[in-house]
C-alpha cells in the first residue's frame, strides 16, 4: 500500500467513526438528510474517504441511500429494536453464562471497578457516563466468556445495540439512572460466584428490561414526530 492510499484510509477511519458516533449519540436524528457537501465541510475531508466510511455505514445499517440517490441516517422503529434485542438477549445471555463458568480473578476486579464508576454516574445523574461504562462492562464479559463465535455476531449488531440504548437513557425523562447499575450488580454477582443458570437469567432480563423502556421512548417519540 502507498502512503498515498495509507493516508486516505485513515481519514476514511476518521470519517467513517466521527459520523458514527454521532449518528449512535442522536446528534444526527433518525431519518436526517445527509450531504457530502455539508459532511465534507464539517470534517474537513475529501469526497473520497467520505464516501469509504459512509459505504462502511451504509453495510452497517445507520445510513440508506434514498430513491433519488440522497444519503439519510437510517430510520429507528419498533420492529427493528424487538429484532435487535432478541438476538442480543440470546448471545448475551450465552456469554454471560459461559463468562460464569471462566471469568478470572483479573476480570472480576475490572468489572467491579466498572461497577464502581457506574455507580457514581448515576449518582450524579451522568447519564453519557453510566452508558459508556455499562458498555464496557458488557466488553469485558466478551472476553471472559470466551466464546469469540458469539462476539463477532455481536459486533456486528453492535452499532444499531449502541443507538437504541442511547434511546432510553438519553431521551427518557423517567431513565432511573440506579436501576442498570443494580441490575449489572446483580449479574456480576451471579458470575463472581459461578451460578451460570442465575447469570444468564439476569442478563437476558437485564437486556428485556431495557428493550421495554426503548420502546416505550421510541414509541413517544414516533407519535410526537420528533424524528425526521
Amino acid at each position: 500500500m502507498s502512503n498515498l492510499e495509507f493516508k486516505r484510509q485513515s481519514v476514511s477511519d476518521v470519517a467513517y467513526n466521527d459520523i458514527k458516533k454521532k449518528i449512535i449519540d442522536l446528534d444526527y436524528k433518525p431519518g436526517q438528510s445527509l450531504s457530502e457537501e455539508m459532511l465534507t465541510n464539517e470534517l474537513n475531508i475529501s469526497r473520497t474517504p467520505l464516501r469509504q466510511a459512509l459505504h462502511r455505514l451504509e453495510l452497517e445499517g445507520l445510513i440508506n441511500r434514498r430513491a433519488n440517490g440522497r444519503i439519510a441516517v437510517a430510520s429507528v422503529t419498533i420492529e427493528e429494536a424487538e429484532e435487535v434485542f432478541k438476538v442480543r438477549e440470546m448471545l448475551e445471555g450465552l456469554i454471560a453464562r459461559e463468562a460464569a463458568e471462566h471469568i478470572t480473578d483479573e476480570q472480576s476486579d475490572k468489572l467491579e471497578e466498572v461497577l464502581f464508576i457506574m455507580e457514581r454516574a448515576a449518582e450524579k445523574g451522568k447519564n453519557t457516563s453510566l452508558i459508556r461504562h455499562g458498555s464496557e462492562f458488557h466488553h469485558i464479559l466478551y472476553t471472559a466468556g470466551k466464546n469469540e463465535t458469539a462476539v463477532r455476531f455481536l459486533e456486528q449488531i453492535n452499532s444499531r445495540i449502541e443507538r437504541y440504548r442511547r434511546l432510553g437513557g438519553f431521551l427518557n425523562p423517567k431513565y432511573v439512572p440506579m436501576l442498570p447499575v443494580q441490575e449489572h450488580r446483580n449479574i456480576f454477582n451471579c458470575i463472581r460466584e459461578h451460578h451460570l443458570d442465575e447469570a444468564e437469567k439476569a442478563m437476558r432480563a437485564h437486556i428485556r428490561r431495557s428493550l421495554e423502556l426503548t420502546k416505550k421512548t421510541l414509541q413517544y417519540y414516533l407519535d410526537q414526530n420528533d424524528f425526521c
